[in-house]
């Protein structure tokens, strides 16, 4: 069975592209890890399932994968490797991104707990001096001044969903570009098993064969110019 050539696989393969899609995801996931973490300091039981952490976690295998694919060892399997990586951050990007937006359509929403009022008290004393410390800090800089709670984690919840659906996007893009390159390196393939048989030979075929001399016509006897009668 015919497998894809790894030579021309990595020839078409953009190096580059990948690569910038790496540090273009990088980027977003600092800022997605950033997000949870002003979320969670707001305020620790509403509106929360942690997905910018392990959402940003897995993000940062994907880059790896990415960066692997890209520089290290670009070829067929650290692309393949790559791609499942991709569909795993897929699916959680898009657990984010439902997340969120249910968030920010009900911005009283627990889930955590059955209630979020009812906690163990030393647990609520932490998060609140956490959330004092947070707010005191947030609310000095100018622009956030006036921001209340609900406003706070309004502001991070949008940013958050944001940058997951650009996460979702750059998986979407390196699975587009491997399946292309894929199918590229396909067309010039290497077999896999023993030689194939010669193909029968085509009419009006040029075999280059030397002419023969011409036969005589039957009964009639050709003799030799070189022998004496």
């Amino acid at each position: 069975m015919p497998a894809p050539n790894a030579e021309s696989f990595k020839r078409a393969w953009p190096r580059c592209f990948v690569i910038f899609l790496g540090i273009v995801e990088v980027i977003a996931t600092i800022v997605l890890i950033l997000t949870e973490l002003g979320n969670v300091a707001a305020n620790f039981w509403t509106t929360n399932v942690f997905a910018g952490g392990w959402c940003g976690l897995i993000m940062i295998v994907h880059f790896f994968g990415l960066f692997v694919a890209g520089c290290c060892a670009p070829g067929p399997p650290a692309a393949f490797r790559a791609t499942v990586i991709s569909v795993i951050a897929i699916v959680a990007c898009g657990a984010l991104i439902g997340f969120d937006a249910y968030f920010l359509a009900q911005p009283t929403a627990c889930i955590l707990t059955s209630s979020c009022a009812s906690n163990a008290v030393v647990p609520i004393a932490l998060a609140n001096s956490f959330r004092t410390s947070f707010f005191t800090a947030f609310n000095s800089l100018s622009a956030f001044s006036s921001y209340t709670e609900s406003q706070t984690k309004y502001l991070f919840r949008a940013i958050q969903i944001s940058v997951g659906c650009l996460c979702f996007v750059l998986c979407i893009i390196y699975l587009i570009i491997y399946y292309v390159v894929k199918s590229k390196a396909a067309r010039d393939v290497v077999p896999s098993g023993p030689d194939p048989t010669p193909r029968a030979p085509q009419p009006g075929y040029n075999y280059n064969q030397p002419q023969r001399a011409p036969q005589p016509p039957p009964g009639h006897v050709q003799l030799n110019p070189n022998r004496r009668y």
